[in-house]
């Protein structure tokens, strides 16, 4: 009886063993033949015995892979970067930039937004092997920055670029890193120079500048407004002139009318048939009504 017990508490144990054996090598398997990829990412897919680098790559959600496989991330969807001179939105404690520009340096926070373009993924990580999206940006991407934005504003004086003419600067930072960064795979939605600041020598040269031109937009108007008075005198000169020259031809035409049969018509026309009662010698009207 007891080594029927024995037997049959021996084979409990067996099954649970195995049971125990099975569970860990299903996890295994899972941790090793599958990956999950964020959402609003792709996997590179690098495989170790069929020629590195894999040209597809795994959508986002849970994917099957060989255990000899690795995987790498890379956003397909707009990630935004904050580098700012204070800690804020994951920046670090100070990521300002300084930037050239064309008579002095400014420091600046820069805002970008990006996105790896899907096609160029497989060829981005047999580039730059072993590296995931988020540190070629890091490691690779942001060092570049800093020269490719001074390559811009170098174009531009510090007022242009802290006051002025700040949009026009952004949509060239973009149009210009774009072109840079296609090597990376990597398209620029938005560069943007968020906030610029500039050092008390340079402030007070930009305040003496904007004071200077509010000056001379004041004298340009002033001008303006003088100008436009002299050809308003003008024209009105010249159309009192063409009134009087209207005016005198309108009469020569009338008196050249009226001669002496449409004067008399004219009187008789308003004569009411009665004789002055009085009349002298140097009455010269005499009108002969048989004519």
């Amino acid at each position: 009886m007891e080594d029927t017990k024995v037997k049959k508490g021996k084979k409990a144990v067996k099954k649970i063993l195995i049971t125990i054996i099975s569970l860990t090598v299903i996890a295994v398997l899972a941790l090793t033949c599958t990956t999950t990829i964020k959402q609003g990412h792709v996997g590179a897919v690098y495989d170790r015995f069929k020629k590195g680098i894999q040209d597809y790559t795994l959508s986002e959600g849970l994917n099957f892979k060989a255990p000899w496989q690795s995987v790498n991330e890379f956003p397909i969807s707009i990630e935004t970067v904050y580098m700012s001179k204070d800690k804020r939105e994951g920046s670090e404690a100070d990521e300002s930039i300084t930037i050239s520009c064309s008579d002095g340096s400014l420091n600046a926070d820069l805002t970008f937004s990006y996105r790896f373009k899907i096609e160029d993924i497989p060829k981005v990580q047999r580039q730059y092997r072993g590296k995931d999206g988020q540190e070629i940006i890091n490691t690779v991407l942001r060092g570049q920055l800093r020269s490719w934005i001074s390559e811009v504003t170098k174009n531009y004086s510090t007022m242009e670029v802290h006051l002025t003419k700040k949009e026009v600067v952004n949509e060239k930072l973009t149009e210009h890193l774009n072109g840079k960064s296609k090597k990376y795979g990597v398209m620029f939605e938005n560069v943007s120079l968020a906030e610029t600041r500039a050092s008390k020598e340079v402030q007070a040269a930009i305040e003496k500048r904007q004071q200077i031109s509010q000056e001379v937009e004041q004298q340009r108007l002033q001008l303006e407004k003088a100008e436009i008075g002299k050809q308003a005198a003008q024209l009105e000169a010249e159309r009192k002139v063409i009134q009087a020259e209207g005016d005198k031809k309108a009469n020569e035409i009338k008196a050249q009318g009226l001669d002496e049969r449409i004067l008399k018509e004219m009187y008789i026309n308003k004569w009411d048939g009665k004789l002055p009662q009085v009349m002298d010698s140097n009455s010269s009207l005499m009108l002969d009504m048989n004519k």
